[in-house]
């Protein structure tokens, strides 16, 4: 489910992932909104879902995050993203109790229903 999350004071496309294990914005995102990037002392690889699929994570930003009834400073990494300006995956997810609601396309998070993107509007 994708919706429109407030990150470094400026909208950004977001995929709720609950298949990554890292939330990420684009180097694009990072640079628009003027996020501070932070250079990791160590790379970090990131192995996606299919074989033979993975990068490596050289930079780092703390930036505020507000969604529903969260608002809060949070740690992305900065990495390639293909269509969207951020992902949250499962750590923000579990930290929030966030539910994904397929059937009525919103995102629930510690009970406050938010909706996400249609699929018309997602595929758009």
């Amino acid at each position: 489910l994708c919706a429109l999350i407030n990150v470094n004071g400026l909208m950004a496309y977001t995929l709720f992932d609950s298949g990554s294990t890292t939330d990420s914005v684009s180097p694009e995102f990072a640079h628009i909104s003027r996020a501070k990037t932070v250079k990791l002392s160590e790379q970090v690889v990131l192995q996606l879902g299919c074989s033979g699929s993975r990068s490596k994570i050289n930079y780092g930003t703390w930036v505020p995050v507000q969604f529903g009834p969260v608002a809060e400073k949070m740690y992305f990494d900065i990495v390639n993203l293909d269509r969207y300006d951020c992902v949250i995956g499962t750590p923000f997810m579990n930290q929030h109790g966030i539910k994904l609601d397929f059937e009525q396309r919103a995102i629930v998070v510690k009970g406050q229903i938010c909706p996400a993107f249609t699929n018309e509007e997602d595929s758009a």
